[in-house]
Order: C-alpha cells, then structure tokens, then sequence
C-alpha cells in the first residue's frame, strides 16, 4: 500500500507511451547481453575488436567463448567473420549512423545476429532478433536498457538499485568537477546482472521529449557535417544518417588530435575505448588506430547551433 502524507517527492511527470514499446526495460546495455547470452546459451561468439570492454564482462561471466573479428573501414565486419550454427555474432552500430546496414544484414541472418545499439537509442528493434540499447548514453538518468526479443524470466527480475541521482543533480547545479567525479562511481556501481529499469529512470525518461532530442541531434550532426565533412577522413557515407538521432558525430583528422587541449577550449570528447590498445590480441591495427584518433564529437540535445560553432572553431584551433 502506498502511504499517505508525509513529505513530497521530487516532480518527475507521469510516463506515457514508450519509445520502445513491447522492449524489456532493464537497467542497462550489458544487463540486456547479459540476458541474451542466459538465454540463447551460445557455443562461441564473435565479437568486434573495436568494442568496450563492458562488452566482455557478461562473456566472462556466463564463460561464453568468444572471438575477436575485425571491421573494415566502412566500420562492418570483415567479409571472413561469420557466425556458425550455435554461434552469435555481435554487430555494433557504431556513432548510431550503421542503422540501415545493421537493419539489412539482421535481415539476412537474424537468427545469429546480435545488434549492440548502445549508440543507436532510438532504432526501434525488432521482435524475432536480438538487440538491445542503453538510455545513459542518450539521456540524464541513473540507468536503463531496453532488450528486443522474448528472454526467459526477465518479467520477474527485481527493480534496480541504482536509482541514484547524485551526479545528475549536482551536474545541474553547475558543480561539474564534483558530478564527473559522482558519475565515474555511479558508473563503477553498475554490473552486469539483469534487473528491471529504476522507476526513476522510467519516469524521467517519460517526461522528456524524445522526439525533440532527436532532432535537435539530427540538426547538430547536420551542422558538424557541414563544417567538418571535407576535413574527416572517415570512410563510411554520413550524407543521409542525421535522421536517426546518432550518438555523436565521428571525426576523423588527419594526424592525432591533443584532447586536453581540446578540454582547455571548453569542448570534451571521450576516447573510444582507451583499453584497446592495451589488449594482448595481435593484429587489428586499424581498430587500434581509430582507439587513439577518432573523436566522437558531442551532438546532443543540450546543444544548439552556437556550441557546434563552437566546436568547429576549437576543433580548427587545435588540427594547426
């Protein structure tokens, strides 16, 4: 029974309809993999080289044998990589700008394909193929995943723990030193066991307007293309992508970028993913490549016209 009285909660408006309606709601991306490799119990999977090492974690956890493959420049898997009978193959969309391939290659084989749209929040997947997604990347909440395809016993999972909201609200008082150093324990925190979405998180991701996020993305991506689209080296099309609301905008320069240099003009772009050089695995030079040099330029809905300005000149100030 709920109480009556007492103090007043934090306003959070009541959800509406979901983005990903029919998806389980899970606390995170690697809680949905977790739960992918629990239930299709696969022989072997074939993993990207070029992949995070939360990616890992589930596979070590579920002693999941699996490989790594390589890319090509276009950011697919190599032409040798494909999965056998028992074996899934791990896609990634990678910036969230590969939808319209990833969806054609599901298409040929979805029965092995596995869809990472960590960085695709909103590709609405489909319901006779794996995938899964993460709400942090895209939006302000303490955690969230939703999973595609039926998975055994995932309705019955407790709710999640983590529905800790100190570095979301000193982030909003303007204290960013505090929050980054609150975000990286909140991160810390997070595993790899399933539980269901915080209501937290489902009732902030209901109160936000996620059609307006994504425009304001597809409009700052378009705006970052313009500018920067002669200079990225870059070997995948990104004329016609904007509309699908990608994570970031991947630049690619022609010589290593100085980031701190970059954080000193105000613009901060994370590494993707520092722990790949380190990795013992031989070959995969171009995965390796991209780890120190490409930027995953910011594009997301707090930002307008001025701050991809912004950007650009910094950007410009540091490549002479």
């Amino acid at each position: 029974m709920t109480a009556i009285g007492g103090f007043l909660p934090l306003e959070i408006a009541a959800a509406g309809a979901p983005f990903h309606a029919g998806a389980v709601a899970l606390t995170s991306g690697r809680a949905c993999w977790h739960v992918i490799l629990r239930t299709a119990r696969p022989s072997r999977v074939l993993v990207p080289f070029y992949v995070c090492d939360a990616v890992l974690q589930p596979l070590t956890a579920t002693a999941t044998p699996f490989e790594f493959y390589a890319i090509t420049e276009e950011f697919l898997p190599a032409s040798e990589a494909q999965p056998a009978a028992g074996e899934l193959m791990l896609v990634v969309n990678y910036f969230g700008v590969l939808t319209r391939l990833i969806e054609a290659r599901v298409a040929a084989d979805s029965g092995r394909i596995v869809v990472d749209d960590t960085q695709a929040f909103f590709r609405r997947g489909r319901f006779d193929a794996w995938s899964f997604n993460s709400v942090r990347k895209f939006f302000g909440v303490p955690d969230g995943g939703f999973l595609y395809r039926a998975a055994a016993a995932v309705d019955a999972l407790p709710p999640s723990d983590l529905a800790h909201c100190e570095h979301l609200l000193t982030r909003l008082s303007r204290d960013d030193e505090r929050a980054w150093d609150q975000f990286k324990q909140h991160e810390a925190r997070i595993g790899i066991e399933p539980r269901a979405m915080s209501v937290v998180s489902t009732r902030l991701l209901g109160a936000t307007d996620l059609d307006q996020a994504r425009l304001r993305r597809q409009a700052n991506f378009e705006t970052l293309h313009r500018r920067l689209g002669p200079l990225n080296g870059i070997r995948l099309s990104l004329d016609d992508v904007a509309e699908d609301g990608p994570m970031c905008y991947p630049f690619l320069p022609a010589a290593d970028v100085d980031r701190t240099a970059l954080g000193h003009l105000g613009v901060f772009v994370p590494t993707l993913w520092p722990e790949i050089p380190d990795r013992s695995a031989p070959g995969f030079d171009w995965e390796r490549h991209l780890a120190r040099r490409l930027l995953a330029l910011p594009i997301d809905h707090r930002y307008g016209p001025g701050d991809m300005e912004h950007v650009c000149q910094a950007l410009h100030q540091v490549l002479q």
